[in-house]
């Protein structure tokens, strides 16, 4: 039996350009490539200026999403590696979109194998949604430009990515790789605390010894020599001293950027704020690289392998840099295992049977609401080898000890209560 369906009223006009879908929620994607490129011109172009050409050309403001996740990723990077990208091919899937809008093809994708920039057409296509740049504006489903506007679209993505790694990866890496084989600054990220100095010459006309290589920036090398001696301080104990630093400082300056002279540069990339004070500060593992970088004693490193001894100077003398260095790092400067590694407070498991009273009998069942936001926060055992006693401890979101209670005094009051009850109970025997 044959089946019948009623008649299109609406025929697409296959040789003219559809109208642009405003009644429908618009997306705009902004991606970056490196940390040091957010907030430059670029940003402004793919967030405000694309953000103003929507609403001139009829979308509503609040009907226009801004997916700015992808801030300082790579565009050869999957979809799924991409939160950003997966938002926006989530909003694609669910209909919740009918135009993307970017800059360029580029800050979509930058990918050799097609794989990932055909799983986005396909889901464009399938999704009736377009995809619109400064240039053009890229219709899959269009019944006659579709095919030109996939085509199109797949060979700017391969451009992008031909660029980047021939051009990028290619000239410019070998450039960089020159330099920093001569102990000089590439244009990457610069070590907190120091400055670059871009000066090929001195006030005086003569050649400038420093060109192109770290020269300590003071209001963050007080910073860095701070951080030294805090953790000094605190016997080497990085949780203690990170803490403490938290509360009290020091941290970032909040002009640093206004502090660097004419004729430097500084690039630095600290995103941790302080939960007290709300100041950049670095984090718990931001220290634990610095206090083994070996950039602080003035040596020049390239992938793991210092290039050279004393290539610029130190920022943090000989002493307070290996006592941190020894604390944390298990081998040394060429790779081998550290002679002198000595963690600060090494755990030694202590034999349960040698231990002096029982094991507590309630561990793992006792629960407090002492800790604010968190009821019924489940209370652990522990064994002081000191005092050789159990213990009940409460530790509050950051594992920071609120109260500890020993656990035969605990134990002790449980059994008495649950003896009162049972006592107090009587049970029926027909029952």
């Amino acid at each position: 039996m044959p089946k019948y369906r009623r008649a299109e009223t609406q025929q697409i006009d296959p040789y003219r350009q559809q109208p642009l879908p405003v009644d429908r929620p618009a997306a705009i994607y902004y991606r970056q490539s490196s940390d040091a490129q957010i907030g430059n011109i670029n940003t402004t172009l793919q967030t405000v200026d694309m953000f103003e050409s929507l609403v001139r050309q009829g979308w509503a403001r609040d009907s226009i999403v801004m997916i700015d996740m992808d801030a300082g990723i790579s565009g050869s990077k999957k979809i799924s590696e991409r939160p950003g990208l997966s938002r926006l091919m989530e909003l694609i899937e669910n209909g919740e979109i009918g135009l993307v809008a970017a800059q360029d093809v580029d800050r979509f994708f930058r990918d050799v194998t097609q794989i990932q920039t055909n799983i986005f057409i396909d889901a464009c296509k399938r999704n009736h949604v377009r995809v619109m740049t400064q240039r053009t504006v890229y219709d899959f489903t269009h019944p006659t430009m579709g095919v030109y506007d996939m085509k199109n679209f797949r060979e700017e993505a391969q451009a992008a990515a031909d660029y980047l790694e021939y051009h990028i990866r290619g000239r410019l890496g070998r450039s960089r790789e020159y330099l920093v084989d001569q102990g000089l600054w590439s244009g990457r990220s610069v070590a907190f605390g120091y400055m670059v100095d871009l000066r090929q010459k001195l006030p005086d006309g003569t050649r400038n010894p420093t060109y192109k290589k770290y020269v300590p920036f003071e209001p963050c090398a007080a910073v860095v020599r701070a951080y030294f001696a805090i953790f000094k301080r605190f016997n080497r104990n990085l949780k203690q001293m990170w803490e403490y630093v938290e509360e009290h400082g020091p941290f970032m300056p909040e002009n640093v950027y206004e502090l660097v002279p004419d004729g430097f540069k500084i690039n630095i990339i600290v995103k941790h704020h302080s939960i007290h004070t709300g100041r950049l500060m670095h984090s718990y593992s931001g220290l634990q690289q610095m206090f083994t970088n070996v950039v602080y004693l003035g040596h020049w490193v390239k992938k793991g392998v210092i290039l050279y001894y004393h290539n610029h100077e130190a920022l943090v003398n000989e002493d307070d840099f290996m006592c941190a260095f020894n604390a944390l790092s298990d081998v040394d400067f060429q790779g081998d295992p550290n002679p002198n590694y000595m963690p600060q407070r090494p755990f030694v498991r202590h034999d349960r049977a040698k231990r002096g009273c029982q094991p507590p009998v309630y561990a793992g069942l006792i629960f407090s609401d002492d800790v604010p936001g968190t009821p019924h926060r489940r209370m652990y055992s522990s064994y002081n080898h000191i005092n050789d006693n159990y213990g009940y401890e409460l530790t509050n979101l950051r594992s920071q000890m609120v109260f500890r209670v020993k656990a035969d005094w605990l134990d002790g009051a449980i059994d008495r209560l649950l003896l009162e009850r049972l006592e107090a109970t009587t049970l029926d025997e027909s029952a």
